[in-house]
């Protein structure tokens, strides 16, 4: 009895057995578990691309850097070889996100979709109406890339709206233009002028108080009379 329950048991780990590998064998090339309870694709494959290079003078194509960032956030990286060519190896199927840099230049991001058949789908991610080839996928840019701010030319226009040369101008035409206008007076409009400038008080009697004890002052005669005559 001992005996039968031991080849029972022995032939339940042997169909058990025989199950787990048959699952295993259904799983090669689809899903299988990983850490973490994960599941990702077994079955990789590589992207064939090529960069348009027409109009990109005086850039290498060892200078230019294609990155694909996958759905799970880790990043494939490729450089293209010399005739613009490049291969961006193991990518699990998914929708990952394709990014181009070149010193100069500005390639459009591309968003790829990757089937389990390995059959490739790529639209540009800032407009989808659009669609690059992908047989193989073709990188193109759309413009030149601008670091620096070209310095504006000095215009005599835009000093003019500086204030301090305004100011600076004023003067100059002041300085120029008053002799000539006192020239053109009339003598008793220039005396009456001379009198009104002569009476007013400077700067420096207003910050002393000067000027505020001469107004206090009860005027003259002499006074009252140059004042009507001004009038």
């Amino acid at each position: 009895g001992e005996a039968r329950t031991m080849s029972s048991r022995s032939m339940l780990a042997f169909v058990a057995m025989l199950i787990a590998c048959a699952s295993t064998a259904n799983a090669v090339g689809e899903l299988k578990p990983v850490d973490y309870g994960e599941v990702v694709a077994v079955e990789h494959f590589n992207i064939d691309g090529v960069i348009d290079a027409r109009g990109m003078r005086g850039t290498r194509m060892s200078d230019i850097k294609i990155t694909v960032v996958l759905n799970g956030g880790q990043k494939i990286a490729t450089r293209p070889r010399a005739d613009g060519t490049f291969r961006i190896l193991d990518v699990p199927p998914g929708i990952h996100f394709l990014d181009t840099f070149a010193l100069g230049y500005t390639f459009p991001p591309i968003t790829l979709k990757l089937l389990t058949n390995g059959k490739l789908q790529a639209e540009y991610a800032e407009d989808p109406d659009e669609l690059p080839a992908t047989d193989p996928l073709r990188l193109r840019p759309v413009s030149t890339a601008e670091y620096f701010e070209a310095r504006a030319a000095a215009s005599p226009m835009a000093m003019l709206k500086n204030p301090m040369v305004l100011m600076v101008l004023m003067t100059v035409l002041m300085a120029w233009g008053m002799p000539k206008m006192i020239e053109n007076m009339d003598p008793e409009e220039l005396k009456m002028m001379q009198e009104r400038m002569g009476s007013q008080p400077t700067m420096q009697d207003i910050l002393s108080g000067k000027a505020t004890a001469d107004a206090a002052k009860p005027k003259t005669g002499a006074e009252r009379r140059a004042e009507q005559r001004a009038t």
